[in-house]
């Protein structure tokens, strides 16, 4: 006889298998609704983001495009090369420079042949020449906008044999980004299409059952990105937000129904009929789901103590598809299944692969189980060995090189870097009280580091503007050194000097990035220990999985320094290695990667607290919790790693390092986390595990896996 399954998300389950043509129906407007949303999104964010909020760089930023828009410092420029000196030949300069004041996206342009040569616009050889062009905007998400309006212009010119322009630049660069961050979102799209297919198809046995999961997920993602469209009319959202959201939305969608349908063949094949079944199934799986969802959720809040809008966007796209694909989950997925009737279950006439499964994973468990001591020590060994890199860290903004190498901001920046130095395309703009320009000059100049200074000569409100050029490139260990020591020399002289500009961007994320990474880490760190703490209600496992979480994040971190910085294996992926980790990575990586982990960390341990709870026998509930979750969170985790691996190889960098390390951190996860050192901890600690003082045991809520 068998006890009906009770509770909060048991009663969602009965109610969508009753009405379930209701759900459905409802489900179907929603996606239908947010689909004109979703399909716009690119459309609505910005390229913006990247100043960390209070810091000079951004206050610069501020000053000039309020009192000194004339002096382009957020200018598209056009970077016209001819094999010829443009002072003896200007025709095209002259042209070019005239017809970008009318362009489309343009509400201006400066001619570099009617400045002095001391404003850095024309090269030493003379055969290169930038035209800075202000471009239209109301809001930041109209400058790439307007910048891709003015390279489009750029195509249509006819230019002299042997002659290039190219429009580069800030928000040129971001136009490029956007167009092929949206390709690479086709592009992943369709590479991970088929092998996720194909992995359902092997995980359940069936076509029909295979395409459940990722249609929910589909439906959970439209109506997260319609959700990020809404939010872009309250505050700017960067254009990152995108890929990341998509990204995690697929895999953790999958992933979820994966859990769910899993857990519902178990149900259905001990007799339960489908609303007892699909009761079952949310109130043990469904309940894994939702508090993995809620530990993502939670993880990446902590990134909203940032004060840089580009982690923000990132961190809010993620959690409003991680929502939605889990009500998507948790509400629509039992309708799907009950509507499916029999078809998503095990026939009768073949063999259970579910079961067999369970027997190969209880034997491997076993084994570990007779030498936990070695196999933990051996575990942690490699995940060490792996960490190890990390402490060579470096952490760097990237610039146009981001783009492929075609692309107009692309051969546009290289064309500056060739011609006028790595520097120039990412100046300082330095503002400062027009009495102190004397000194600020001086002061800049003596710096080892500048290739030039020069006053831009205008002045409002008795202050002036000094724009300047560091030998080395913007994202440079050398550049951002530089921006402190010139920050200490102008205070030395001046009072209300700031410097900012695209050289000190890196400097002040970086210290934005620093100053919030304790408490943001702590918060995360935290949230998880208490969450883990009151669903377990063991001290041991709260302890050791942020432990192993935090192991885990260590070998990841190491993983990719060694790819990204140091181009192990860069060739194989197709990238140009950057030399650094974006700055924005570790923080933005620990939040996720510690979400993530707890995705089959939970399932996991729900498994083994379940059997615990029904034998009291702690070895027996290890061997049979990892037996029972072992192929769900097999399939789960390759085509998880499916989905970032699609991801990491088809888009830019940025996306790329996400995507990759995210891959290799599930991998481990599902390997060495899952099958050495949970197992050979809880064997070693074996009845130790469930201790809890009596106090907290008093106090704690009572969260069963069991029905």
């Amino acid at each position: 006889m068998h006890v009906k399954p009770e509770g909060p998300l048991a009663s969602i389950a009965r109610f969508s298998v009753a009405h379930k043509k209701l759900v459905m129906l409802v489900w179907l407007a929603v996606v239908v609704a947010a689909a004109p949303l979703a399909i716009g999104l690119s459309s609505a964010l910005s390229g913006a983001g990247w100043d960390a909020q209070g810091s000079d760089a951004e206050k610069v930023r501020q000053e000039l495009r309020k009192d000194f828009p004339q002096v382009g410092a957020e200018a598209a420029m056009i970077v016209v090369q001819q094999p010829t000196p443009v002072t003896e030949s200007p025709e095209t300069v002259t042209m070019l420079a005239q017809g970008a004041m009318t362009a489309p996206g343009s509400t201006g342009a400066m001619n570099p042949l009617e400045l002095p040569m001391e404003s850095g616009l024309i090269s030493q050889d003379q055969k290169t020449a930038i035209i800075p062009v202000m471009l239209a905007f109301e809001k930041d998400a109209d400058l790439p906008e307007s910048a891709g309006e003015l390279m489009h212009w750029i195509d249509e010119q006819d230019l002299p044999e042997g002659t290039t322009a190219n429009v580069t630049g800030e928000w040129a660069m971001w136009e490029d980004f956007n167009h092929e961050n949206e390709k690479a979102l086709h592009r992943a799209e369709l590479l991970s299409g088929l092998p996720t297919l194909i992995l359902l198809f092997v995980a359940f046995g069936s076509a029909i059952a295979a395409g459940v999961p990722l249609i929910l997920a589909i439906a959970g993602i439209a109506v997260g990105f319609a959700l990020i469209n809404l939010a872009t009319a309250l505050t700017p959202l960067s254009v990152w937000s995108m890929n990341f959201s998509m990204m995690i939305g697929l895999a953790v969608g999958i992933d979820y129904s994966l859990f769910i349908v899993s857990r519902y063949r178990e149900e259905r094949a001990d007799g339960k009929n489908l609303s007892d079944g699909m009761a079952g199934a949310l109130e043990t799986s469904g309940k894994a789901v939702f508090l993995s969802a809620l530990t993502v959720v939670l993880s990446l809040g902590a990134l909203f103590l940032v004060p840089i809008m580009v982690f923000r966007s990132m961190a809010f796209g993620m959690i409003m598809s991680v929502m939605a694909v889990a009500l998507a989950s948790l509400t629509l997925l039992p309708a799907v299944l009950a509507g499916m009737g029999d078809k998503v279950l095990v026939s009768r006439s073949s063999k259970n692969p579910d079961k067999a499964a369970e027997g190969r994973w209880e034997r491997l468990t076993i084994k570990v189980l007779r030498k936990p001591a070695r196999t933990l020590a051996l575990g942690l060994a490699l995940m060490v060995a792996l960490a190890a890199p990390a402490l060579t860290m470096r952490l760097g903004m990237p610039d146009a090189t981001v783009v492929d190498t075609g692309a107009q901001s692309r051969d546009g920046f290289d064309a500056v870097v060739q011609s006028f130095g790595e520097g120039a395309a990412a100046p300082f703009y330095i503002t400062t009280p027009s009495s102190d320009l004397n000194a600020v000059v001086q002061a800049i100049q003596a710096d080892e580091n500048t290739m030039m200074v020069a006053p831009i000569g205008v002045e409002r409100d008795g202050r002036t503007v000094v724009r300047a050029f560091a030998k080395t490139g913007g994202s440079s260990e050398e550049t951002q050194d530089m921006t402190g020591r010139l920050r200490n020399a102008v205070d030395e002289v001046s009072n209300g000097t700031l410097v900012g500009g695209p050289a000190t961007q890196n400097h002040d994320l970086t210290d934005a990035l620093i100053g919030s990474f304790p408490l943001a880490v702590a918060l995360i760190m935290l949230v998880t220990f208490l969450l883990l703490l009151i669903v377990f209600r063991s001290l041991v496992i709260a302890i050791s999985s942020i432990v192993l979480n935090l192991v885990s994040v260590g070998a990841s971190f190491g993983f990719a320094t060694l790819v990204f910085q140091h181009g192990w294996g860069a060739n194989l992926i197709g990238i140009e290695h950057q030399g650094f980790i974006n700055a924005w990575a570790p923080l933005f990586f620990f939040a996720l990667l510690f979400g993530l982990a707890m995705d089959y960390s939970l399932f996991l341990l729900a498994g083994i607290k379940e059997v615990h709870e029904h034998t009291g026998d702690a070895q027996l509930a290890i061997q049979k919790g990892i037996g029972r979750t072992g192929r769900p969170i097999t399939n789960a985790a390759l085509i998880m790693i499916v989905v970032f691996i699609a991801f990491g190889v088809t888009g830019p960098i940025p996306p790329t390092e996400l995507g990759i390390t995210l891959a290799l951190a599930v991998f481990l996860d599902a390997t060495v986390i899952r099958m050495m050192l949970v197992p050979a901890l809880l064997g070693l600690l074996d009845q130790k595990v469930w201790w809890i003082p009596k106090w907290l045991d008093k106090i704690l809520p009572n969260i069963a896996f069991s029905h």
